[in-house]
């Protein structure tokens, strides 16, 4: 998910107002972990019946991290 939403462009904004000039994979890096942290409290919140029904929850997770991310002002940190 991290790596799609960084090849999609999505993490532009997020990037640009976390550090000036380049970011380095560091912050990639920071992302992937909030993303890791946030899933789970997101698991557990929803209350699946069953591990069968986790492609259903990642898509849910990733629209709403997608919408997150649609705001211009926006930086994920833990």
């Amino acid at each position: 998910m991290a790596y799609s939403l960084l090849k999609s462009g999505a993490l532009k904004s997020h990037f640009y107002n976390m550090v000036p000039g380049f970011p380095e994979i560091k912050c990639f890096h920071q992302f992937f972990c909030y993303l890791l942290y946030e899933f789970d409290k997101f698991w557990f919140n929803e209350e699946p019946e069953s591990i069968m029904h986790f492609n259903q929850y990642r898509e849910k997770f990733h629209d709403q991290i997608k919408h997150l991310l649609s705001n211009p002002e926006i930086i994920l940190t833990l």
